[in-house]
């Protein structure tokens, strides 16, 4: 019997001491002003329906920033047990991205993630002083007279795209009206395709490979299982105990074949002196260019830190990551709105035939695609409603006070606070964008001004992203040919609450993404 009292005992202790520090960080927003809802022991301000994938998360985002509207500034979430500041004010996202950016230079430690494989050394991980010196090496690699010169391939992939929707076309009835496709495979096979011949120097054409191994090992990369979930949950919960178990969360064998896919493409490359305007060739002229640095006896080495083969693998792997899911989402959700917004999508056609018969029957060049002003404003309406990046964060390293231009006190960031920035919550406030739900590319006219604080589709200041030039060019030529060869119509399963429609970690809805295309006559 005393065996069970002192069992009992041990087990109430046990259990008081879990709750002890499964709460153990939830005062800092109340000792710090900062408005914030009453949070669950571990689970924090996450929704039970959350972990689950069963709320739609893009509407909850909205109410949760609305919720805070107009009188909080900055407002608090317990992200299980850790205190994330979400900053809602412009003037204090400026301060953050830009005028203050060396005091929140750095992401949120997310790395323990990807800590031990080779994502450790992308841009997107790299802190402090190395990141400020990788950042140096790829700008140049990533200039518009560089991203240039990528315009032919990522055109080629668009034309094979629209060739697929023809031959889908010719596979049916002369008689019907037009096909309806799922957009969500067929823009995945096309930033498939792309990120292939971009960044790893590969021509696959997905449309007609279905099973290709590069489409196939990417999409495995790129799905967020269950057990992904539970990983990511544990390595927040306990960073040190999965390190020491060396339990992470993305698969290294799938990244070990890409791995091997830029290996053996650099050393073909550099043993018969092959030269291809892609992303491997820019960043193997960024590594030569840091070597000639290093060797040059007038400059000072210590600013001049490696970059490493394993350093252009690691931002190869981020192309991939960032370009496959930010670019196919993205697309998705423009032609949807296309097809609901039909004046929108007759105006931009009534300027891409006007292009196309100046071409005279010439292929699109990339003069040609940056000089149209409507499809930038759609393409940026696109982007204001539906951004590739829902939030940003930022760590600061470092007390300081934010104050606006009279020295009045904003928000006082302290050394270890995880700062995070809702864009999509942003871009959907009111208070930023009159009537936000609405899909009106008048917004971003040359005679009307946006206010930067509140329009971030790549992030904000010196650490914004810095592929974008290359994914707007993506976006612009696969819409260009898609808009002038068909007519873009809702079908039947297409969804006409996508905010509602769209729940778990995804951005994908739970109907899909369904168009009907009829040929342009």
């Amino acid at each position: 019997m005393d065996q069970w009292i002192i069992a009992v005992a041990l087990f109430a202790i046990l259990l008081v001491l879990f709750y002890k520090w499964s709460v153990a960080k939830y005062e800092v927003f109340s000792e710090r002003g900062v408005a914030h809802e009453k949070p669950w022991p571990l689970i924090g301000n996450i929704p039970i329906k959350g972990f689950f994938g069963r709320i739609p998360v893009l509407k909850y985002m909205i109410e949760m920033n609305l919720k805070y509207s107009p009188g909080s500034p900055v407002y608090g979430i317990y992200a299980l047990r850790d205190p994330v500041f979400f900053i809602r004010d412009p003037e204090i996202i400026k301060l953050i991205g830009i005028k203050e950016f060396d005091h929140f230079v750095n992401h949120n430690s997310m790395q323990n993630n990807i800590q031990e494989s080779i994502l450790s050394k992308s841009l997107i991980s790299l802190k402090n002083g190395r990141w400020r010196e990788m950042r140096n090496i790829l700008t140049p690699a990533f200039t518009g007279s560089k991203v240039r010169i990528m315009y032919d391939l990522i055109q080629t992939c668009s034309v094979e795209g629209v060739l697929h929707i023809k031959e889908q076309m010719d596979g049916h009835s002369k008689d019907a009206a037009g096909i309806e496709l799922e957009m969500k495979d067929f823009f995945t096979r096309f930033a498939n395709d792309v990120i292939a011949t971009v960044a790893f120097g590969l021509s696959i054409n997905s449309f007609r490979r279905k099973d290709n191994e590069f489409f196939r090992i990417g999409q495995s990369l790129s799905k967020i299982s269950a057990w992904s979930v539970v990983k990511a949950i544990l390595h927040a919960l306990f960073p040190r105990l999965m390190k020491l178990l060396r339990i992470q969360v993305l698969d290294t064998t799938n990244i070990d074949y890409f791995s091997s896919l830029v290996s053996v493409t650099m050393k073909y490359r550099q043993e018969h002196k092959v030269i291809r305007p892609d992303m491997i060739h820019l960043l193997m002229e960024a590594k030569q260019q840091r070597l000639a640095d290093l060797q040059d006896q007038s400059k000072d080495a210590r600013y001049y830190a490696e970059f490493t083969d394993e350093d252009l693998l690691a931002q190869c792997l981020l192309f991939f990551f960032a370009g496959f899911e930010i670019i196919s989402s993205s697309l998705c959700f423009l032609t949807h709105e296309l097809c609901l917004n039909t004046a929108v999508q007759d105006r931009l056609f009534e300027e891409i035939l006007s292009i196309h018969q100046e071409l005279n029957g010439q292929p699109l060049n990339y003069d040609k695609l940056t000089k149209m002003k409507y499809l930038d404003m759609v393409v940026l309406e696109g982007l204001r409603k539906w951004p590739p990046a829902l939030s940003t964060d930022r760590e600061c390293c470092a007390d300081i006070d934010l104050c606006d231009e009279t020295g009045q006190r904003l928000f006082a960031a302290r050394k270890g606070d995880v700062l995070q920035i809702p864009i999509f919550a942003l871009h959907r406030d009111p208070g930023n964008f009159q009537d936000p739900e609405s899909f009106d590319p008048e917004r971003f006219a040359e005679d009307r001004k946006v206010e930067s604080g509140v329009f971030l589709p790549f992030g904000v200041g010196p650490r914004n992203c810095i592929g974008k030039r290359m994914a707007l060019m993506e976006i612009k030529c696969i819409v260009y040919q898609l808009v002038l060869n068909f007519r873009l119509m809702p079908a039947a399963k297409t969804t006409r609450n996508m905010l509602e429609n769209i729940r778990g970690h995804g951005l994908k809805p739970k109907d899909g993404f369904w168009l009907k295309f009829e040929p342009r006559r």
